[in-house]
């Protein structure tokens, strides 16, 4: 009797542990689901960029970086912006350091191509522009004013870098660096929704190293479509902004040329007594002439 009594128990508690199971499977199911659909986050037109320096507190999907600023995705605010709207989708991304020595490029090509009759639509009826949020490594920076030329030339709509200005610092005495990059997607349908954007990048003089190289990498860049309707009143102007959430791209590495420590004393030493030797031939020639 008893041992009827144990099997039965044994029997319920087998039960509800898989119903347990099944219920908490169907739970996390539901939360991955919610959690692959991009929120509506949508910013006035009034602001220009998605970044902002030296953020403390970051909420939402899209404050994945530190120096994105935080967006609504309040009811109100973002209303109907992205209802029935058939945003166009990623195809491919890659990335890739280019050059050599100090001076570098990264390269971006963008493909759009196989959603190419999706983008031609979308843009029939919104002004859209990817934006790309590359977070920089310590030890890399852009020249703000190098960059502003391509806005210049009308190769981007607009382009800013946040963090640290001080393109004299090096690399132990900066901080980091973020540049955000606004290109005009009107201007892909021409070449069949493939794009390659250049960022001009330098180096910052690293700290002394044993190797005689520093190395650095760039970590994933954070792409976003921004887009709002044409033909709107300024008073009512709303930027959606929609994650692209691209694949991660791998990570670019690039070393470079440091100091030896071990080199630091006959370096000095030359370097002292030339500037002797150049100050003495100075005093010299103003005493004589």
């Amino acid at each position: 009797m008893a041992a009827g009594g144990g099997r039965c128990l044994l029997a319920l508690a087998l039960a509800a542990a898989w119903i347990s199971g099944a219920v908490v499977a169907a739970s996390s199911s539901g939360e991955q689901e919610g959690g692959s659909r991009t929120p509506v986050k949508c910013m006035p037109c009034s602001r220009t960029y998605i970044g902002g320096a030296h953020l403390d507190t970051l909420t939402g999907q899209l404050a994945q970086r530190r120096d994105i600023v935080e967006m609504s995705d309040s009811g109100e605010l973002c209303k109907g912006l992205a209802d029935d709207v058939e945003v166009p989708m990623l195809s491919k991304l890659r990335r890739q350091l280019v050059g050599k020595g100090s001076h570098r490029r990264l390269v971006y090509s963008v493909d759009f191509g196989a959603h190419e009759g999706a983008m031609v639509n979308f843009l029939d009826h919104y002004d859209a522009h990817l934006v790309i949020f590359e977070k920089l490594p310590d030890g890399v920076f852009a020249d703000p004013f190098e960059l502003q030329h391509f806005v210049e030339r009308k190769v981007f709509v607009d382009v800013a870098v946040f963090g640290d200005a001080n393109l004299e610092l090096p690399t132990a005495l900066s901080n980091g660096s973020s540049v955000e990059i606004h290109f005009d997607l009107r201007r892909i349908i021409s070449i069949n929704c493939n794009l390659v954007i250049e960022m001009p990048l330098h180096a910052r003089y690293p700290p002394l190293d044993a190797s005689g190289y520093a190395t650095v990498e760039f970590g994933s860049a954070d792409l976003f479509l921004r887009y709002r309707k044409k033909d709107i009143h300024s008073g009512s102007c709303l930027w959606v902004i929609n994650n692209l959430k691209a694949a991660p791209l791998e990570k670019a590495a690039w070393r470079i040329p440091c100091g030896d420590e071990a080199h630091i004393g006959f370096v000095s030493s030359i370097t002292f007594l030339s500037a002797l030797v150049c100050s003495m031939s100075i005093v010299l020639a103003s005493l004589i002439f």
